[in-house]
């Protein structure tokens, strides 16, 4: 397929919808998954409140949680098989062209490392669930399954070019038969972008080897926010540090935002999850890749994680004073979406808007 004329758009534009899927899985998600469920129902609520969120469900999810959603307005429901609850990565690229039509670009799925440092070994329908999806949506498909991608690994700007991370892309948990060059023009081509801007790292301890969604995205064009640490003997000091020189020698303009303060596991954390040989072993101590760049926006709003620390309101303002009050900031407390391994970002997918597709 000739994809020539279509585009990555920015995600700050207008959707056509947000897509969701909902946890269940117990050794990723405490207590049965309940905690984890009520932010999403936040998450969901908040977004219905201007756009559709297509809610894909398991038929392993909580049944309660399902009957909640049924009550909102502006929400749909759709059963298809997944491993677990992040949109962001297994669900396909949504580009689209100058004519309003939609295209998916579906790359492969090993649960960010497959064998070498993947976070679990069940993948399959997730790796699946793109093409499912498309299928039902009616939009068409292109796939690039034997390229490991997530959506989470990249950020577009809109006008061609793509921001990620080394210590992602180049992670031998991905494809590690492809150099940096060679990973370069594969993204070129699938997405139709002309630059792609490499920064050093990401997060300090991100399970996912450093997507580029927890450290820095496009705010407008050509303006990035960057998480920052003030704290000279932290990890994250020196890695945002060489991020923000890489992004200043590429020509961008860095707003910074601190990191949430003592995002660490705890014991109860820790002994509310049922744990087994499929995933990873998360113990009472771990230090947990908190970041407020983890947000997930749209033309109208800004969906922000909270921590109940000091910086939740640092990170507000930044935003806020940034966009004037042309997308509403809305702080939605995201600390079991974290402790699962990511954050609201990572749990959400957007559709680019357009007026020939109606859902």
């Amino acid at each position: 397929m000739d994809i020539s004329r279509y585009y990555f758009p920015f995600e700050g534009e207008k959707h056509l919808l947000t897509c969701i899927l909902l946890p269940f899985r117990e050794d990723t998600w405490r207590e049965h998954s309940l905690p984890a469920l009520e932010e999403y129902f936040n998450v969901i609520k908040a977004i219905s409140k201007h756009e559709k969120v297509l809610v894909i469900y398991s038929k392993k999810v909580n049944k309660q949680y399902l009957e909640k959603l049924k009550q909102l307005n502006n929400v749909i429901l759709k059963n298809i098989e997944y491993n677990d609850a992040w949109a962001r990565d297994n669900l396909p690229v949504f580009l689209k062209d100058d004519e309003d039509n939609l295209l998916g670009v579906d790359f492969g799925f090993n649960a960010w490392g497959g064998s070498y440092n993947g976070l679990y070994s069940n993948y399959q329908e997730d790796n699946s669930i793109g093409q499912k999806l498309l299928k039902e949506l009616n939009i068409p498909r292109i796939a690039y399954k034997d390229f490991i991608l997530e959506g989470g690994s990249i950020h577009s700007n809109g006008k061609g070019k793509l921001l990620t991370t080394k210590e992602c892309l180049l992670s031998l948990g991905r494809n590690p038969m492809l150099n940096q060059n060679q990973i370069t023009e594969r993204l070129k081509k699938a997405l139709n972008v002309n630059q792609v801007d490499y920064l050093t790292y990401g997060i300090y301890n991100d399970e996912t080897s450093g997507h580029v969604d927890n450290i820095a995205c496009f705010l407008d064009e050509s303006t990035i926010l960057l998480s920052t640490c003030l704290d000279k003997n932290d990890p994250q000091y020196e890695r945002s540090l060489l991020d923000e020189k890489e992004l200043i020698d590429y020509g961008y303009k860095v707003i910074k935002v601190p990191v949430p303060s003592n995002m660490y596991l705890s014991k109860t954390e820790e002994d509310g999850l049922i744990k087994n040989s499929l995933s990873i072993d998360r113990k009472q101590g771990r230090r947990l890749a908190g970041s407020y760049v983890n947000f997930y926006m749209s033309d109208k709003f800004i969906i922000l994680p909270k921590f109940n620390v000091e910086e939740d309101r640092i990170a507000y303002s930044i935003l806020n004073d940034f966009y004037k009050g042309k997308k509403e900031i809305i702080q939605i407390y995201s600390k079991e979406i974290l402790l699962g391994g990511g954050n609201i970002h990572c749990i959400t997918k957007q559709i680019p808007y357009s007026k020939k597709y109606k859902i």
